[in-house]
């Protein structure tokens, strides 16, 4: 008799714009320069800012606009914001 398995699942879920992207998609390190971009870092304050190199940074940036398939980092920075990957800092001085 053949068992029935729940295998689990390949993607995440289905965001509020119907985007799916695989689990592993984006790295670790990918979401540290997204957040960074998302903070107003320039490609220099990521690199000081997790101890890359700039063309490191580059490398990494260029990965996630081919992932999110994005064209710069104005609609990477909107994509990684919907698929809540990333975050606005929020000010408490309002």
């Amino acid at each position: 008799m053949n068992e029935l398995r729940m295998t689990p699942p390949t993607h995440s879920p289905t965001n509020v714009i119907g985007w799916r992207l695989p689990l592993d998609a984006i790295t670790r390190r990918e979401t540290e320069v997204l957040q960074a971009i998302t903070d107003g870092c320039s490609t220099p304050q990521i690199a000081a800012r997790l101890y890359l190199s700039q063309k490191t940074v580059k490398n990494h940036l260029a990965s996630i606009y081919q992932k999110l398939d994005a064209r710069d980092r104005t609609q990477a920075v909107l994509i990684a914001l919907r698929l809540g990957i990333v975050q606005l800092e929020r000010s408490d001085a309002a």
